[in-house]
């Protein structure tokens, strides 16, 4: 039963501003280590503009810390500090206007169970036994450790972090560090360090890593000029560490082609060792993948680059760069973070290996909640999301568009929060021609080949309206299923499909359509000449961004394959017979259509669609 779902999403489009009195611009976040008493003491600085006149007044911090007290225009405040929120009480309305508050508190971090997924403090040691710390808090919120305004669409425009610590430790955290010297805590000889950010960010992005770290750096020639490279890794580590990271340079080259600029020059890029996974903390990445390849040594076929680094990094661009202002638009960050190693994989090791590693990524499709959802134990989120947006750049057809679309993303939403409407009508902005198929119910499309022994279907329909295919993958947890069935005209055999999908779904899809027998005529090592030009027409045409690709590069290859073959054996057998294998758009709906097969093959072996779901993310279901 074909299934029918009204849009919703269209007509709410939820604007940050409209709820946002309160404009945090900057943080000065000061704080001392006990790491021996896993605790912390301190104060943040809040820098504040208010939009809009208020009364009141409400911060974040965790119900475990005690708040010793918190100043406004140099006198102390009466607050409530419950349910990790801090209710602050004002003698008088804040109007429009620019403020600051302090915070003075202290007490112990919560302590992760399984960071970073599980978020908060992780104390650890290295292999000498010296301290080793990290915090990761993307879920449960940076109120876990300091005092602030913990809400995800308003973000900083800087933040200055001073870090106090054992003098044996090195404190890494975002941004520049500004300066560091000896200093006397209590009594105890310890160690300041003043870290700078320069760019918005988002607070849980605000990263502390404490350890005896041993530094080296490399300066990258990019887009934008010199970038600084910054890597922080214990001492154990250092020589391994070296050799492993040189993967860094050609990773943000290509994410600078892909992408666009570095969006954190003046702040540099960073690696920094930690006692867990990772993290995308914005010019501070969180790096434990333990220098293996893969994800913690697990990998496709020899697609072998290390995980953390690609993904986290990406992450500069889709999370810190472009930011999402509510947690059930999560997948904005981690749908393109992912699809982005599958493009890295195309650019490093050819495009069979992304199929290859694509296809590894949908075996952890789970399909159980939508990809756009509040339950965020679900992983679809990212491998889904990677499809989807593969999918989506086969409907398309053009890679040198689809490119400009992805980059011009990162143009379009510099530091700014978006949420999914805002990525949803830029898409249906960008997406270039018509995406409506003009055939009648009943109705088999016709080929255009460019020669007797070309098979890229000339279509000159593509998107209009997007508002379907969004509504399918971000919103339905079920993935649109293409039913079909074979029926037979007097000699012929007829594909007849139709989506079982959200209404109006219409998204083409490839199919293989059979092999069509030639036959050679008056083939002679004359003619080897004509056909090695025509290969290498189509070898320049495949790797030529600015040509209009009418099928995916793969398909393309299997084109180069059979002039190979027909080329080897001309002369040999004259006026023998060939083949030529077709793949061939269709362009179901929800109301059955059909298309004559050239070489029906009426089988469980799917072998119509033997290549179909390299390039789209469907289900495929034989009804009669």
């Amino acid at each position: 039963m074909t299934r029918f779902f009204v849009f919703f999403f269209f007509f709410f489009s939820f604007s940050f501003s409209q709820i946002q009195k309160v404009d945090v611009s900057f943080y000065d976040l000061d704080l001392d280590f006990d790491i021996e008493n896993k605790s912390i003491k301190g104060s943040n600085t809040i820098f504040f503009n208010v939009l809009e006149s208020i009364d009141t007044l409400q911060l974040n911090l965790f119900q475990n810390f005690f708040i010793d007290s918190i100043l406004f225009l140099d006198s102390k405040c009466d607050f409530k500090h419950i349910d990790n929120n801090i209710h602050i009480f004002l003698k008088d309305a804040l109007h429009v206007g620019a403020y600051d508050i302090e915070v003075f508190y202290q007490g112990k971090p919560q302590i992760a169970k399984n960071a970073p997924w599980d978020g908060g403090f992780v104390w650890d040691k290295d292999s000498f036994g010296n301290d080793w710390v990290g915090v990761a808090c993307q879920g449960i919120g940076s109120s876990v450790w300091w005092p602030g305004h913990d809400v995800l669409y308003d973000e900083a425009d800087s933040i200055r972090f001073s870090a106090t610590v054992p003098e044996n430790l090195k404190v890494v955290s975002n941004g520049d560090l500004s300066f560091s010297k000896d200093t006397i805590v209590n009594g105890f000889h310890k160690k300041l360090f003043v870290w700078k950010n320069s760019y918005p960010i988002n607070n849980y992005n605000l990263s502390v890593n404490i350890a005896d770290y041993q530094h080296f750096s490399d300066t990258l020639l990019g887009v934008n000029g010199g970038l600084n490279l910054d890597y922080y890794v214990l001492k154990e580590n250092f020589d391994v560490a070296v050799k492993h990271f040189s993967q860094v340079k050609p990773m943000l080259h290509f994410f600078e082609k892909k992408f666009g600029p570095y969006p954190f020059y003046s702040d540099g890029y960073a690696l920094v060792e930690t006692p867990y996974l990772g993290m995308e903390h914005q010019t501070c990445i969180a790096y434990g993948n333990q220098f293996k390849k893969g994800y913690l040594g697990k990998f496709p076929s020899d697609i072998d680059f290390d995980f953390i680094i690609i993904h986290e990094t990406a992450h500069e661009w889709w999370g810190n760069n472009i930011s999402m202002g509510h947690m059930n638009d999560m997948w904005i960050h981690e749908a393109f973070a992912t699809y982005a190693e599958a493009l890295y994989v195309e650019e490093m090791y050819g495009y069979d290996e992304m199929l290859v590693y694509l296809n590894y990524q949908k075996k952890k499709i789970k399909n159980k909640h939508p990809i756009k959802s509040d339950f965020f134990s679900s992983t679809d989120m990212y491998y889904k999301g990677s499809w989807m947006l593969h999918t989506l750049r086969t409907v398309l057809g053009n890679d040198y568009r689809w490119d400009d679309i992805i980059k011009g993303l990162q143009f379009e939403f510099k530091d700014k929060i978006v949420n999914t409407n805002d990525i949803i009508q830029y898409f249906m902005n960008s997406f270039f021609g018509v995406y409506k198929s003009k055939r009648k119910e009943g109705d088999y499309l016709s080929q255009n080949y460019q020669d007797s022994i070309s098979y890229l279907y000339n279509r000159s329909n593509k998107p209009e309206n997007l508002k379907a295919f969004f509504q399918q993958y971000l919103f339905e947890s079920d993935l649109p299923i293409l039913e079909y069935f074979y029926s037979y005209e007097g000699e012929g055999t007829f594909l007849n499909f139709r989506w079982n999908a959200v209404s109006d779904f219409d998204m083409p899809i490839i199919i293989n359509n059979g092999k069509e027998k030639k036959q050679r005529k008056n083939l002679t090592p004359n003619r080897k000449k004509t056909y090695l030009a025509r290969k290498d027409a189509f070898i320049k045409g495949r790797d030529n961004p600015n040509i209009n690709k009418k099928l995916p590069l793969a398909l393309w290859d299997d084109v180069i394959s059979f002039f190979d073959f027909y080329i080897n054996t001309i002369g040999e057998v004259p006026d023998s017979s060939f083949y030529i294998q077709h793949y061939t758009w269709i362009y179901p709906t929800n109301v059955w259509g059909k298309i004559p097969l050239i070489e029906p093959i009426v089988d469980d072996n799917q072998h119509h669609f033997d290549r179909t779901e390299d390039f789209f993310l469907i289900d495929i279901k034989k009804i009669k």
